[in-house]
């Protein structure tokens, strides 16, 4: 066993605890806001995390995670895909890009909250979208036409999260473009003196185990493709600052920056390249810096942040030369808030701003991709081929500029009943670019030649050489001769952009009447581009069944209209800047072979939505709060694609094109408990919180994303599934759909010993997915045999240890390890045919200082 596994353990099995003591760095509670201001405007100062169901939500809206509990449980990367593991109503990708085998990336996860698609969640940080709408679901970094994005805009620390909050059922009207749920984020508020902190962080493969299925092993150790990542390392540095001017200006600043290294081989088959680097190192970087202040000005309130977080994840093509090229993400998301008083109304303003990209810039000078066949001067490659080049260089933005007002009247009776009004308007400008900066040309096929002089008379060095290739290819290059190329594809500079204006109108009324309490609400959006107005109702109800605000009874109906992503407009454009040209010798000039053609086409689709039906049971019962909650969902008119003949006389399109319509369907049924305490149960000195939660789930779609084709044989042919026949996409997801996981959080403090012992236990049950054992005749054409794997259930330990010393003038030093899957648990799940584990045992150590 590791020395550092063998002391983790030891402090662990030792009994190791902290005491709840207020960091010198925690912010002292802020004055209570006016009981009229809007809940989304309050500060938040929690001191337990507030599970489903409790009072902060009489209609079971959700969870709100608070600083301590943020603060306390291990960070890993410090994603919000980490915390939102406790919420029952969350499930997470399971696919390769999150396996053991790709250990070294930094990229936040993707989350599905209560069966909706991954890429039509809500995200915001104080007030502002931080989605990304281009083309959530490219994940490719090595395709010439497009660049991965992801559908968390930005890589939001949660070293700068104050609150986080997620609604997942009866979501009030003020929200709306999304189909799954809505996660709110809100950055930390500055206390009223001067403080701050410093912290380094940083976790090795050397200390980490990486499970790998036996018979991938030694590909895996001498790996030179991304997906698999042997060695890395990472480190994360952070300043905080912040403190309260005499006149009540509250300002609180962050810098934090975490960078990965990942060294890979540059070449496959133990490749030693006498003209390349043996070993390359790839990097993925985050830098986030933001500044949050907050004033009370008597009759207005304001706040006002800014967060800048780009990502920088650079890239190597395997067996190429030249090949270096950056992936860049993020960009700013600010926004500024005021409140007053209006008579009995409250009036809350938000104007936002968001900018972020998903971008490439390949090695600079290399602006070209080349096939040579292997020859004494492209002496670098593997088998018969030397590559060099690059994908060329392509800016995507996707740029929100946005305002919400919200009125909240102040509670009044009418008649029996008491209201609380609330109404407000939304108004965004969004916009969206694909820019290709240069032409890029992509030289393919190489024949055979004794002269490199061209059309012009003119020697040809860019796409010709005399050199002698190693060996001969039939229809190709001859050994001992030189080669050119044959086929030159060109894509050329070009920019496109997608204009929307969106709108939206709101309208809830709470009201209390006896022990019941009622909301109902509607929400009215539009959009110019699928020039579509939308209506969504909004009903919640919640049932006090004894008076005594100890057992609640709630139910909902509720309609939830997503967004309109970028990418369906955006490709209809790029097709367009490619040109193929051939030659047959050297000495000819390039013709034009085929000049590409819009295989895309926009189409105005109906908005996607889901129905929801809930209803839920909330028990207070001595120290203890108990949720019980069933969602069912069903999704509608959600976008997917079809091959159609273009009809097109103009030339702009090809024959037949792929259009967006509203083909997609899916059913989701969410089953969940949680139980937590309402305050910490104290021991032994000790402040211990624990929160328990399950879930049963069960999720049907009719397609995997928007970019699945229903054309495509495969998607509509019949199979015999389990014995009975189906269409292939009514199979069932292989991800993101456990059938049923439980998960335990505490978090214990000893104040005397400056210690922090907090764990996260994490139950799945057996993933169910589907492989194909033979085939059968049926109707004359064979079809697929396609019956259920069995995997085994997983479950993991995350520990983490932190020990604090109290220094003089109210500073501190501290020291922190997270251990993540402690008992190192082999834990299988697969992506279509391949096996893959989860992350082993790995280690974060953490150094930090406050004062």
């Amino acid at each position: 066993m590791k020395p550092l596994t063998l002391a983790i353990l030891s402090a662990l099995s030792a009994g190791a605890h902290a005491a709840e003591t207020a960091p010198s760095d925690t912010p002292a509670p802020a004055a209570a806001p006016l009981a009229t201001t809007p809940e989304y405007l309050k500060p938040t100062t929690l001191d337990t995390l507030k599970v489903v169901g409790q009072r902060l939500f009489p209609y079971q809206e959700g969870m709100v995670l608070n600083e301590r509990y943020i603060q306390d449980q291990a960070k890993g990367n410090g994603d919000i895909g980490t915390l939102l593991r406790i919420n029952p109503n969350v499930q997470f990708d399971d696919s390769a890009a999150m396996s053991s085998n790709r250990m070294g990336e930094i990229r936040p996860a993707n989350i599905s909250i209560n069966g909706g698609q991954y890429y039509q969640n809500l995200l915001q940080l104080d007030g502002a979208s931080f989605n990304n709408d281009i083309d959530p679901q490219s994940s490719n970094p090595h395709v010439v036409a497009e660049v991965p994005s992801v559908a968390q805009g930005i890589a939001l620390d949660t070293d700068l999260i104050g609150s986080l909050t997620v609604f997942d059922s009866n979501v009030p009207a003020n929200f709306g473009g999304f189909n799954g749920g809505v996660v709110d984020a809100r950055s930390r508020q500055a206390g009223d003196r001067f403080g701050g902190k410093l912290n380094f962080r940083m976790s090795r493969s050397t200390w980490n185990e990486m499970i790998i299925d036996p018979g991938d092993r030694q590909d895996f150790l001498e790996s030179a493709q991304y997906s698999n990542q042997p060695v890395y390392d990472k480190y994360k540095v952070g300043l905080m600052l912040e403190g309260r001017l005499d006149n009540g200006l509250g300002l609180i600043g962050t810098f934090t920056r975490t960078r990965s290294d990942i060294p890979l081989r540059g070449y496959t088959d133990n490749r030693t390249s006498p003209d390349d680097a043996f070993i390359k190192e790839q990097r993925r970087e985050n830098t986030s810096a933001s500044l949050r202040g907050d004033i009370d000005l008597g009759g207005v309130r304001l706040w006002a942040s800014v967060t800048h977080a780009p990502t920088d994840e650079r890239y190597f093509t395997i067996n190429t030369k030249n090949s270096w090229f950056d992936i860049k993400q993020g960009g700013p998301v600010a926004s500024v808030r005021a409140a007053f008083d209006v008579g009995a109304w409250t009036v809350g303003n938000t104007l936002s701003y968001s900018d972020v990209e998903s971008s490439r810039r390949g090695q600079s000078g290399v602006e070209y991709w080349k096939t040579w066949a292997r020859s004494e001067a492209y002496d670098w490659g593997v088998n018969n081929n030397s590559q060099e080049g690059n994908w060329g260089n392509v800016d995507q933005t996707s740029r929100d500029i946005g305002y919400k007002l919200v009125a909240d009247r102040a509670p009044f009776r009418w008649g029996d009943a008491e209201h609380r009004i609330q109404a407000g308007v939304e108004y965004a400008d969004r916009r969206a670019t694909y820019h290709r900066l240069n032409d890029h040309d992509s030289y393919l096929s190489p024949g055979t030649t004794t002269s490199c002089l061209g059309p012009a008379g003119v020697e040809d060095s860019v796409s010709c050489s005399l050199s002698p290739v190693f060996t001969s290819v039939t229809n190709g290059v001859v050994a001992g001769r030189g080669q050119f190329f044959r086929t030159r594809n060109i894509y050329s500079a070009g920019y496109f952009e997608v204009a929307m204006a969106q709108w939206a109108l709101f309208v809830q009324d709470d009201i209390r009447l006896g022990r019941w309490s009622i909301r109902p609400g509607l929400r009215l959006d539009g959009d110019d581009l699928m020039d579509q107005k939308t209506l969504a109702p909004r009903l919640a109800l919640s049932w006090d069944v004894f008076g005594n605000q100890l057992s609640l009874l709630t139910a909902g109906a509720n309609r939830y209209y997503g967004r309109s992503l970028f990418s369906y407009k955006l490709r209809e454009g790029r097709e367009n800047l490619q040109t193929a040209y051939t030659r047959s010798s050297a000495a000819q000039p390039w013709r034009v072979s085929r000049r590409y053609t819009a295989a895309n086409r926009f189409e105005a689709l109906d908005i996607p939505y889901s129905d929801e039906l809930m209803t839920g049971w909330n028990q207070r019962w001595s120290n203890l709060d108990i949720n019980v909650k069933y969602v069912r969902r069903e999704g509608r008119d959600e976008a997917l694609r079809r091959e159609v003949p273009s009809e097109d006389g103009s030339g702009y399109y090809a024959s037949d094109v792929y259009e967006y319509f509203n083909g997609g369907r899916s059913s989701s049924d969410i089953y969940t408990l949680a139980v937590g305490l309402v305050r910490p149960w104290e021991a032994f000195g000790a402040h211990t919180q624990i929160q328990l939660a399950t879930d049963k789930t069960e999720t049907k779609r009719n397609y995997g994303d928007y970019m699945t084709d229903v054309t495509a044989t495969s998607y509509n042919q019949w199979v015999r599934y389990n014995g009975a026949l189906i269409r292939r996409h009514d199979l069932p997801p292989s991800s993101y759909n456990r059938p049923w996981t439980a998960r335990l959080s505490t978090q214990t403090r000893w104040e005397k010993p400056g210690l922090l012992w907090s764990n996260f236990l994490r139950y799945r049950a057996g993933n169910r997915t589907t492989t194909t054992v033979g085939t059968e005749v049926h109707e004359g054409r064979s079809i697929d045999v396609i019956e259920d794997i069995d995997l085994p259930a997983t479950w993991t330990w995350d520990s983490t240890v932190e020990y604090t010393v109290a220094l003089p003038r109210d500073r501190e030093v501290y020291a922190r390890v997270e251990a993540m899957n402690v008992l190192n648990r082999s834990n299988a799940y697969r992506t279509g045919t391949a096996v893959y584990y989860e992350p082993g045992r790995s280690y974060w150590l953490e150094l930090g200082y406050r004062f």
